[in-house]
């Protein structure tokens, strides 16, 4: 391990971050990774260097020097405390030592650690790839300690989970219902028709089998699930249903069913994004009675006129929701059409976009400007094609360009009317319903809530390697179901951060927890931990959490 300073500029400003690395090696390539970050440099004053290492060695008990001080490992601490609060509030030992019984196969034990293991390991996102099996080794959790856990123990962990997939999510509703803070109203339940990817496993080039067998290759391809994600009206993910090949009545046939048999909830509002809830879909839904909610900012030409008519000819038609929303609701039959915008947002875009474009343009003209001169020298490898702004998402879209390699001329144009007809929508964003009960604001909340929601689950980890593909579905709806659970503690996090009036997100809070770090060292030969020091915001959080100064002892 070494340490390395990190340099980086923001606002015209630059700051200098120091940080721990690590080389590993993934194959035949030696690699790097963070496995700290110690803060801002600034603040490393030599006196408080100083003054840690000689409060290390009083507290130790070593009257050593300096030199005999060797830092042995970093270890995740902060977020983990965090999560595994929630996963208390849960009770989720217990409610998965139930599933797995007594038995007392090998490859059973363990099951509460290893799927806790992997929750965590999907909320927080690790910056580096690792097998499941060997990223775990960062974290410091009293109950990993001295434990060696493999490959097979989490795949036999998500073995177990599947089968008892509907009796944890039974459990675990009325375990939410139980707790004061969340609100699992059971009038109502939203279904988001979404899709994951699960992305594939890490392996070795050789991948042994379960049974020791050697898999000659495993698909390296991401694994598309359709599935239909249940959510309790106050924002609570409940549950899951995965749909199998059938017709569409019957996919929400089957939805409906699977909510009143677990939940008891005979009614739900169908949620999505227009591009998956195609006309079809949606006769589908209305033909059965059941609400739905689409929504859209990639509009349609139609759609488009409509936004562009009303928020720029009949504005006054508009009322303000919030600060930064405006809504007007427009009614065709049975279906409400509500149009949003967002000024600030729309600003917010012009600005961006027309800095983005001037820069664009100014590259243009340089490239100009060099093929005029190549030409007055007669030089024709003047222009470059691959140049990087040639390449850029914006310039593609906004600027039309050629290049006349007889004539050594190069000329472009920017496309006005596009450039105009985004700005106009900037801000725009459409939603389409056939629900008479909900207003418009509680509409809206709903959609972009379920949408936030959605995006957790875009790409799901994968934790095992899957040695055929006769049993794909069991072993995406394990998956999805660690995603599941990991959404659940997001959420309870949230209410418990925005219920003691703190103005974090979740991630916020998390990448704050993250700088909190258990030391191992070794000083004079004797092995030691350490908890770094914790912030008054740091304090905050694990406060709101219920996690005290008498809680964060570490043994």
């Amino acid at each position: 391990m070494f340490f390395r300073k990190i340099t980086s500029r923001s606002n015209g400003k630059e700051y200098t971050y120091l940080k721990l690395i690590e080389n590993y090696r993934e194959g035949d390539k030696v690699k790097q990774r963070v496995v700290a970050n110690l803060g801002s440099i600034d603040k490393l004053t030599p006196e408080k260097i100083r003054g840690l290492i000689a409060g290390l060695s009083k507290i130790c008990g070593s009257t050593g020097h300096p030199e005999n001080i060797k830092i042995k490992k970093i270890l995740r601490y902060g977020e983990v405390l965090a999560l595994h609060k929630i996963w208390e509030l849960f009770g989720m030992d217990k409610l998965l030592a139930n599933v797995a019984g007594s038995n007392q196969d090998e490859k059973l034990k363990n099951i509460p650690l290893l799927v806790e293991l992997m929750v965590i390991n999907q909320l927080v996102k690790p910056q580096y790839r690792q097998a499941i099996s060997d990223w775990y080794k960062c974290l410091y959790m009293p109950s990993i300690l001295e434990k060696k856990l493999t490959m097979q123990n989490f795949s036999s962990a998500l073995d177990v989970i599947t089968v008892a997939k509907e009796e944890l999510e039974k459990s675990l509703f009325e375990k939410l219902s139980s707790l004061m803070f969340i609100n699992t109203d059971t009038d109502l339940a939203f279904c988001l028709l979404d899709a994951g990817m699960i992305e594939p496993a890490l392996s070795d080039r050789i991948n042994p089998s379960f049974n020791g067998e050697v898999i000659p290759g495993v698909s390296e391809r991401y694994q598309r699930v359709n599935f239909g994600l249940l959510v309790s009206r106050g924002g609570m993910p409940i549950g899951y249903h995965i749909w199998g090949e059938t017709s569409e009545e019957q996919k929400f046939q089957s939805i409906m069913d699977y909510l009143k048999r677990n939940f008891d909830m005979d009614k739900c509002i169908f949620v999505g994004e227009r591009s998956r809830i195609n006309n079809h879909k949606r006769g589908v839904l209305a033909a059965s009675k059941y609400d739905y909610i689409m929504g859209s900012n990639c509009l349609t030409q139609r759609d488009r006129e409509l936004f562009i008519r009303e928020w720029h000819t009949n504005k006054h038609g508009f009322q303000q929701t919030s600060e930064d929303i405006w809504l007007k609701e427009i009614r065709d039959g049975n279906t409400r059409y509500l149009i949003y915008g967002n000024p600030i947002a729309a600003k917010r875009t012009k600005a961006i976009l027309g800095e983005r474009l001037s820069d664009i343009e100014n590259e243009l003209k340089s490239v100009q400007r060099a093929v005029d001169e190549g030409r007055s020298h007669n030089v024709k490898s003047v222009f470059n094609q691959e140049l990087p702004v040639f390449k850029d998402s914006y310039c593609r879209k906004y600027f039309e360009w050629h290049y006349d390699d007889t004539a050594l001329e190069f000329r472009f144009r920017r496309r006005d009317e596009l450039l105009r007809q985004d700005t106009d929508l900037a801000g725009a964003f459409l939603i389409e319903t056939n629900n008479n009960f909900l207003r418009g604001q509680e509409i809206l909340k709903a959609y972009t809530s379920l949408a936030i929601l959605g995006d957790s689950f875009n790409n799901v980890n994968n934790f095992a390697l899957w040695p055929s593909t006769a049993h794909v579905q069991d072993k995406a709806s394990a998956h999805i179901l660690i995603c599941m659970l990991a959404a659940m503690m997001e959420k309870t996090l949230e209410r418990l951060i925005r219920q003691a009036g703190l103005f974090l997100d979740v991630h916020q809070a998390l990448l704050l927890l993250e700088e909190i770090k258990v030391v191992i060292y070794e000083i004079n030969g004797q092995e030691f931990k350490a908890l770094t020091g914790i912030s008054n915001s740091q304090d905050d959080v694990l406060n709101a959490l219920g996690l005290f100064k008498e809680q964060r002892i570490i043994t």
